[in-house]
Parts: structure tokens; C-alpha cells; sequence
């Protein structure tokens, strides 16, 4: 029987919720099953952020953790009836030791406070014996996973093979280069510069709010064309890979940008709203929908560069 155990926290987490399950309480030795771990945090609680452990090879109690399947982020409804924004992580476990395996409470961070988890259990099987005096029969061929070590190993004389050949590829056409005669070089054409990075955040961002497509029902679309636009100023104005990150990845990398802690909240609140519409089909207000632009606009005001950056150029 699978258990789930919510957390009765403080006052001031009491809409953040920590959850463990496994997809069965009962293996045989060695045997693969799931366990998922999910975090959930009402949506009016938009000032914090989740922090998750770093995971190694084991949990504690003995559980073996052999690779992360899936993080996925969904809208839920919390036992008090509040919508609630979840985040969950799935991975692949097995046991080699027989008996009960007890493994402890999960701690997630939220802000200050340390919200924990229910504790699980897994009944670990041993495999029946075979009748005596009788071969038993061939056993499943079982996926093996191979360390990094393990598969550098084993690709070391290819990699040493490659890098040999490349050199002396390389060799070879550096000497080859040295016998042509030559050539003029031409001139090198000035590279074309580049718009500032909030100037074209901007023009996006209004023209989204000009546009006002989720009058016409394109709900979906208008938010995502916002996540765009803002995931694009933060790659332009800081050099940081927004576009191909999740908001989890996001809102973990953020503070190494020069951002003021309310210029943070604005990113993160944006993105997981429309992360909301985006995949969990959660229907905003109509002040959400300006609201989210708006928000987005006041965030490149505030992060405006002082100084001219390189070549780009003010453009109007």
C-alpha cells in the first residue's frame, strides 16, 4: 500500500507541502520500481522558492538510486482546497539487501523553514528457492549501468586513437599551409552592431501588450510569447541561458546575477505563472493577463544597463 504523509508545517509555510510515494511496497532483490518526491506551494505564495538536496547515489535507509526519470511541474489542489503549483522529481531505485527498508523523511528548504517529507517503507523479497536436485532455469537479462569511470575506461584507447589522429591531421595542414604562397588578407568588414538588449524587450513586450491576443482566446499564446520576451532579455542583458532552461533551472541560477531580491521575484513570478497557463491549463484573470506584462516591463526599466555595452546601438 502506497502512503502519502502531508507535512503540518508553521503558520508561515502551511501552504507548502512535501510529499514521498513509491509506485509499490513490495520488490523482489534487485528489482526496479519508482519513487517520486513532490514539492507543492500554494499559488498565493509566490515570494519563496524550493530548494532540493543534492541526491547521491543512496538514500538514507538503503535505497539505491540509479537514475532521475522525470521532473515535472502540474497544478494541484492542496488538501485545505487552495490551487497549488507542484513540482515533482521521479527516479529509478532498486534494494540489494532483504527485509523491511525504511527510508527517512525528505527535507526541502522553502526560504528559511525546513519542510519535510513523509517517511516510506519497501518490503524487499528474497527469490524463491528452485526444487532441489533441479538446474534452475536462466534468469532476465537485466540492464547493468556503467559509472562515468567505467565508460571512460572503456573509451580511453578510442579517445587516445582520435587525438592522435586529429594532431596529426592538424600537422599535416600546417605544413601544407606553409608551402602555398601567401595570400593578401582581405579586409576585414565591420560587424554590424547589435540593439540593445532592453530596447528590444521593450518593443516586444508592448507589442504583446498592444496586440492583447488572449481577447481573441489565445491565452496560451499570449503567455508564452511573454516568457519568451523575458527569458531573451535576461540571455541578452546578462549572458545567461534562459531560453533552454526550465524556471526551475532559472530560479536556481538567478542570484548570480546582479539582480535586487525584488527584480528576482518579478522574473520568477512571471515564469511560473505562465508555466501555469503554458502546461498545467490554468485560466487567469483578465488583470493577470496585463498584469504579466506589465511586470515584465517594469522589470527591464529597473535593470536598464548605465553605460553603453560594446557595440550594440540605441535604436528606436
Amino acid at each position: 500500500m502506497v502512503a502519502w504523509c502531508f507535512l503540518l508545517a508553521t503558520p508561515t509555510a502551511s501552504a507548502q507541502v512535501v510529499t514521498m510515494r513509491l509506485d509499490t511496497s513490495t520488490i523482489a532483490i534487485g528489482d526496479q520500481t519508482q519513487l517520486t518526491i513532490a514539492a507543492s506551494r500554494g499559488i498565493t505564495q509566490s515570494n519563496g522558492s524550493f530548494v532540493w538536496p543534492v541526491f547521491g547515489d543512496t538514500l538514507n535507509g538503503g535505497l539505491e538510486l540509479l537514475r532521475l526519470l522525470s521532473t515535472d511541474t502540474s497544478l494541484t489542489e492542496l488538501e485545505s482546497g487552495e490551487s497549488a503549483f507542484a513540482v515533482s522529481k521521479t527516479f529509478l531505485v532498486t534494494c540489494w539487501d532483504s527485509g523491511l527498508v525504511a527510508i527517512p523523511p525528505v527535507t526541502l528548504l522553502w526560504n528559511q523553514d525546513s519542510l519535510s517529507s513523509n517517511p516510506v517503507e519497501l518490503q524487499v523479497l528474497m527469490p524463491e528457492p528452485g526444487e532441489a536436485g533441479k538446474i534452475a532455469a536462466s534468469a532476465d537479462i537485466r540492464e547493468t549501468q556503467w559509472s562515468w569511470q567505467e565508460k571512460l575506461q572503456r573509451w580511453m584507447p578510442w579517445i587516445a586513437g582520435a587525438t592522435i589522429f586529429l594532431l596529426l591531421l592538424l600537422l599535416i595542414i600546417r605544413r601544407l599551409q606553409r608551402m602555398e604562397p601567401k595570400e593578401r588578407s582581405e579586409e576585414k568588414i565591420p560587424e554590424k552592431p547589435k540593439e540593445l538588449a532592453h530596447v528590444v524587450a521593450l518593443r516586444e513586450l508592448e507589442r504583446i501588450q498592444l496586440d492583447a491576443i488572449w481577447k481573441r482566446g489565445e491565452t496560451k499564446r499570449h503567455h508564452a510569447e511573454i516568457s519568451e520576451a523575458l527569458r531573451r532579455y535576461l540571455e541578452n542583458r546578462y549572458q545567461f541561458p534562459a531560453l533552454e532552461r526550465s524556471t526551475e533551472e532559472i530560479q536556481r541560477g538567478i542570484a548570480q546575477l546582479p539582480l535586487r531580491k525584488e527584480e528576482e521575484e518579478i522574473v520568477i513570478e512571471v515564469l511560473h505563472l505562465t508555466d501555469l497557463v503554458k502546461f498545467a491549463k490554468w485560466k487567469p484573470s483578465v488583470s493577470d493577463h496585463e498584469r504579466m506584462v506589465q511586470r515584465s516591463i517594469a522589470f527591464v526599466e529597473h535593470t536598464l544597463p548605465t553605460e553603453p555595452e560594446g557595440n550594440e546601438i540605441q535604436t528606436s
